[in-house]
């Protein structure tokens, strides 16, 4: 480096020294002007809340004496005691803040005018206290309580448009102080910056042109090595790739050269990969008699550009086993020597070609299956018919000739037997007719079983109608009473199956009564079924009446089926028919056996009966694709009710 660019040199950085040492003394000067305008405008912002914070307080007093004159209730006055200690503690505060003789002035005047607020207040206080509401009043009414409260609004107006005018004031000569460093600095700045730069060009030009054929050299050296890198990397994660694959990958040339082979190839063949050099060897090995044709096929891939299903092959492992093989390929391009590469890869299917097999065997022996079982199906429904024969003609034929004879005992020979001779032919005629009616209600259960129910719209009415008469008997000899509340809509139902099941509904409710004449209310409710998929069987307690209004905790529902065959949808509604009574009620823990065939809870000399007609009603119920529940409780009546789909 010459003399002379060592003295221009010295003398930019004496300029620039210089010129940074007034800079900063003209920053610092300036800074701390700001700083304190900025603490100004800090303070005026305090003396702005503290106006309109001591006016707040003043408005709160006065809302407590407003609250306490209307209602005379002490506690509305905890606004006004807490403004009376707060207003003289925020005016103080006030004084001290404020600096300005005018500003100072104001606030001793502020203060007279919040004390005669302030005392204004107390006296209507002190009249409501002492004397009445009218006299309270009559004060406020004078309107002097508001002429000082609109004079403290304008002077704390006042005093907010002075601090306003000093805080514009402030803020200006703030931003001045700030504009003026911004612009000394900038200066100064730059002029630095320009010194520094021609020394630094002066400095680096002959220093860059010496290293810039030494740092070409470096990058291009970098460059290279960085590409061998990632290509010895890109290499070894494709190896890695390929030999811990999980299917069996293979690598091979035009020429039938194996490149590569994976270990799960190895693993799955047998086959290790020095016994299979070549294309050649492994059709050898693995195809046997069928390696001219897999060989042919495998030239042709090499002349594709496109990725191939091979198809399944059969192919023999090391072991001596028979397995199936998914062969898929596809070209990766040319070697460096120009023969064409592809890598193929193979998934077992034996175990899927096994299973397919099982299948097809097992749906060709289905049909033979659904035969056999159909033809037993049949053959037991015939042998329940002929039982279901038996027991109406044969069995019912000797029942009948007893209770005949019985009765004929007790007409022609009554008066030669004694009484316990009568009391036990009439045993026998009463016991006979129990048997019948146990037989009756059988025949009628198994009838329900097997009887194909024609649906279709039945009218609730006619049908609640023709089962109230077919009880009529019974309701007369207990002295019931059969009320029906309209309207009872319309169902999809099988008419007879439906009127019976009303009928022994009916019954029931007239038979379990105690010590009371039998009430019984028939009425009908329109419900919305649960959307589809949502439940398939609904438990107790799940059910909505309506839309959203659910039991009440002391009712229980028993759901005693399957919800209806038609599943619901969102247009889907179901009517359901409740029969009240005010009988003896049923606990809990045997709601759900009543609907049981032959479940008494009670013995035959209590209440007569088979113990099947409840069952009867839900097999019936659900041939209708409907359901049946009961609501209880011991002592209180039950509730039975069935569900039908709305016609």
């Amino acid at each position: 480096m010459n003399k002379s660019l060592t003295r221009q040199i010295t003398a930019g950085i004496g300029i620039a020294l210089g010129m940074l040492i007034f800079n900063a003394a003209t920053s610092y000067r300036n800074t701390l002007k700001l700083v304190e305008n900025e603490a100004w405008v800090s303070h005026t912002h305090r003396v702005l809340t503290e106006l309109e914070v001591t006016l707040s307080t003043v408005k709160d007093a006065e809302i407590g004496q407003r609250g306490y004159l209307l209602t005379g209730e002490e506690r509305y006055l905890e606004p006004y005691y807490s403004a009376i200690a707060g207003v003289n503690v925020q005016v103080v505060g006030l004084q001290e803040l404020i600096v300005d003789k005018q500003q100072q002035q104001r606030t001793r005047q502020l203060k007279i005018a919040i004390d005669s607020k302030l005392a204004e207040l107390e006296e209507t206080i002190n009249l409501r206290r002492k004397k009445n509401l009218a006299a309270a009043m009559q004060q406020v009414k004078t309107d002097r309580g508001k002429q000082i409260m609109d004079g403290i609004r304008q002077q704390v107006a006042v005093m907010i448009v002075a601090e306003n005018q000093l805080l514009q004031q402030r803020a200006r000569e703030s931003q001045a102080s700030a504009n003026l460093t911004i612009v000394t600095f900038t200066v100064a700045a730059v002029v630095d910056w320009l010194l520094l730069v021609l020394v630094y060009y002066l400095v680096q030009r002959d220093r860059i042109l010496r290293d810039n054929a030494q740092i070409k050299q470096n990058q291009l050296l970098e460059q290279l090595e960085h590409d061998r890198n990632s290509l010895q990397l890109t290499e070894e994660r494709f190896r890695l790739a390929i030999v811990n694959a999980p299917l069996p990958i293979m690598l091979h040339a035009e020429n039938g050269e194996v490149l590569q082979i994976n270990s799960a190839w190895t693993e799955f063949s047998g086959y290790k990969s020095s016994e299979i050099p070549t294309i050649e060897d492994w059709t050898e090995k693995a195809y046997g008699s069928r390696k001219s044709l897999v060989q042919a096929n495998i030239n042709w891939l090499h002349k594709l550009n496109s990725r191939l299903s091979e198809g399944e092959y059969i192919i023999t492992t090391a072991r001596g086993d028979k397995r199936i093989w998914d062969f898929y390929s596809a070209p990766l391009g040319k070697l460096s020597d120009g023969r064409s590469l592809v890598i193929s890869t193979a998934i077992d299917i034996t175990a899927r070609k096994q299973a397919e097999a099982e299948i097809r065997m097992l749906n060709a022996t289905l049909e033979q299956r659904v035969e056999l079982r159909t033809n037993q199906l049949q053959g037991a429904n015939e042998e329940l018919e002929a039982f279901t024969y038996t027991v109406a003609h044969d069995l019912r034929a000797p029942l009948r000739g007893m209770q005949g004879l019985a009765e004929a005992l007790l007409e022609d020979y009554g008066e030669i037997l004694d009484e316990l001779g009568q009391e036990y032919a009439q045993q026998i005629v009463n016991s006979g007719q129990q048997l019948e009616d146990l037989i009756q209600d059988l025949l009628a259960y198994s009838h329900l079983s097997r009887t194909d129910l024609s649906l279709q719209v039945v009218e609730l009415e006619s049908a609640v109608a023709e089962a109230i008469a077919m009880v009529q008997a019974d309701a007369k000899s207990n002295g019931a009473r059969i009320s029906v509340r309209s309207p009872l809509l319309r169902v999809i139902a099988h008419r007879v199956t439906l009127v019976q099941v009303i009928a022994n509904l009916l019954a029931n409710a007239i038979k379990f009564v105690a010590g009371a004449s039998p009430q019984v209310q028939i009425w009908a409710e329109e419900i919305q079924l649960p959307p589809e998929g949502e439940t398939d069987r609904q438990t107790a307690g799940e059910w909505k009446r309506g839309t959203v209004e659910k039991w009440e905790h002391s009712q229980l529902l028993i759901s005693t089926g399957q919800l209806p065959v038609i599943k619901a949808n969102e247009d889907d509604r179901i009517i359901r028919l409740w029969v009240e009574d005010n009988g003896i009620g049923i606990a809990p823990e045997h709601q759900k056996r009543i609907f049981r065939v032959f479940e008494r809870l009670h013995g035959i000399e209590s209440y007569p009966g088979t113990g099947i007609g409840l069952a009867i009603v839900q097999k019936a119920v659900d041939r209708m694709g409907g359901q049946v529940g009961v609501e209880s409780q011991l002592g209180h009546g039950s509730r039975f009710w069935i569900q039908l789909r709305k016609g």
